[in-house]
């Protein structure tokens, strides 16, 4: 976790209010710690009000939000709890999702849907809910959204014996959904871009990086001779949410220690 204070943060986003999903755990985690490490206020929005509570429970600067990217009524009330704490958001990171293994002929209809509804579904219903609150911002600095899609949205890398191509349909759809977004956003003054990790350290890819092989196989492949770290997504993120990027929108930043380049 970085501490507030410490050498390694900064105050780009001072001030600032933001909301990041699946805040609870992995990426969501470290996206939210470098939010607030940064001077941001945090609503942090999660499934497991548990582990929310957890984290989170005890800072004066985070509301936490129980909800379900993938209910509709579940994201009303929650907003309305942010619209009444903030009264306007400043960033908005789409980071919860879900990851299924399987191959086509035997990926049931019931599991497409389910990886559908959390990471492309999901992130419209949430941008859809944050849209009025991203665009009543003083207009001081830009605002943004930020969608945590994949280098899985770009390439298919099955051979690694993990084959997930609802995975890759659904983040490819994330990737569109950020493009075409943009270019009505951007006449509201609310940039949207993603972040394409490679692979993290996380609990989602904790069974993968147990097998030597596999792990040797994702080490062989990436340029930077490492597995990514939580924060390495983080940084990227609060990057893309601050005014250093004020005129970048509708673009992808890699964060793959050079997967993509072979």
């Amino acid at each position: 976790m970085i501490e507030k204070g410490s050498d390694s943060m900064g105050n780009r986003l001072e001030g600032r209010l933001a909301a990041v999903t699946g805040a609870a755990s992995g990426n969501g985690r470290a996206i939210a710690e470098k939010m607030l490490a940064e001077g941001a206020r945090l609503a942090a929005i999660d499934l497991n009000a548990e582990a929310l509570d957890s984290v989170f429970g005890d800072r004066p600067d985070v509301l936490t939000v129980e909800a379900n990217v993938t209910d509709e009524d579940s994201l009303k009330a929650g907003f309305g709890r942010i619209r009444d704490e903030f009264g306007h958001l400043d960033a908005l990171v789409n980071n919860a999702g879900i990851a299924k293994f399987g191959t086509f002929e035997d990926l049931s209809r019931a599991e497409w849907d389910q990886v559908f509804a959390v990471n492309s579904t999901g992130p419209f219903l949430v941008s859809r809910e944050a849209y009025p609150l991203l665009k009543a911002g003083n207009g001081d600095h830009t605002r943004s959204i930020v969608n945590i899609t994949s280098v899985e949205a770009h390439i298919v890398i099955s051979s690694s014996g993990h084959p997930q191509i609802h995975y890759n349909a659904s983040k490819g759809a994330l990737l569109q959904l950020t493009r075409a977004l943009s270019v009505e956003g951007a006449q509201a003054g609310v940039r949207v871009n993603a972040v394409a990790p490679g692979f993290i350290e996380t609990p989602f890819t904790a069974e993968s990086l147990k097998d030597p092989k596999a792990r040797d196989w994702m080490l062989e492949r990436t340029p930077m001779g490492r597995i990514g770290k939580p924060e390495d997504v983080a940084n990227g993120v609060a990057f893309l949410s601050s005014d250093e990027a004020s005129w970048i929108t509708g673009t992808t930043l890699f964060i793959d220690g050079g997967w993509t380049v072979y």
